[in-house]
């Protein structure tokens, strides 16, 4: 049947379920839906339809953890700790911005072809912040702006910033991220040019492919750096899904993207005119 979920989808999904404390109900074989319940007893119907054609483009394995994740973060709002014990662990993260897959709730468009939203942070697992959660801690949408604003600013002190030299000498900075998933919060946090602008200049060029790579370098060394950038750091990406694509100009005026420096789609698209 056309709305049967492809069978490696459905089969990583129910494998997932136990790992965020969900349980399979019922398969709907009649609308491809699946009927999921939590460990408190909240249940939800969730269908697989967006996950699949994301999956069948992508082949992104992620992507299928972070779907039963997103559903675990749903289905378990009593467990949502206190304001006094979230707030320490809100920060700003980036999402690919398509046409075709579910957006963060709160997000802004940084450029193109990313978003910034806010997330909960936790030993587990990282959960979008919703319009729900703000109400149930009592706190609004810029009050906790403001925090992830303040938690980057932290974390960016407290992160160690490494500079490698290349064999011609340009300058390479990263930082040393325990959770390399918070990369996103130090290039949105405000005293990111007070931090690295000594080595870099500023404004500086950064690129940031996925949400475990990040690197820092002068504007002027892009062109002699543009292909290694290209291929080492952007086509050699890993497992996770895109963020950004583009060459990303930040400075006193925020982000903006330069260029695109790859299609991310392109292999798809050589596939389908083949």
């Amino acid at each position: 049947m056309a709305n049967e979920p492809d069978a490696h989808v459905l089969e990583t999904v129910l494998e997932k379920l136990p790992k965020y404390g969900l349980e399979l109900v019922e398969i709907r074989s009649e609308d491809g839906g699946l009927v999921i319940r939590s460990a408190s007893g909240a249940a939800a119907l969730i269908n697989l339809a967006n996950v699949t054609e994301y999956y069948t483009r992508t082949g992104d394995e992620k992507a299928l953890d972070d779907f039963v994740a997103r559903i675990a973060a749903a289905l378990t709002q009593d467990e949502l700790p206190d304001w006094k014990d979230a707030r320490e662990h809100i920060y700003y993260a980036m999402h690919p911005r398509t046409d075709d897959e579910v957006q963060p709730p709160l997000a802004r468009q940084v450029t193109p072809y990313c978003v910034s939203h806010l997330i909960l942070e936790s030993p587990t697992r990282n959960e979008w912040i919703t319009p729900k959660m703000l109400e149930r801690w009592g706190v609004t949408e810029e009050e906790a702006r403001q925090t992830a604003e303040k938690n980057g600013e932290r974390l960016l002190e407290e992160t160690k910033f490494s500079v490698e030299s290349l064999d011609d000498g340009i300058p390479i900075g990263h930082f040393d991220l325990e959770d390399e998933t918070l990369n996103a919060a130090l290039l949105l946090a405000p005293s990111l040019g007070e931090r690295v602008g000594p080595h870099f200049g500023w404004p500086l060029y950064a690129v940031i492919p996925n949400k475990r790579r990040f690197c820092l370098f002068r504007k002027e060394d892009f062109e002699q750096l543009q292909e290694r950038i290209i291929h080492f750091v952007i086509r050699n990406y890993d497992d996770n899904k895109f963020l950004s694509p583009e060459l990303l100009q930040v400075g006193p005026s925020g982000i903006r993207a330069v260029e695109v420096l790859i299609d991310v789609y392109e292999d798809d698209e050589d596939d389908e005119d083949e």
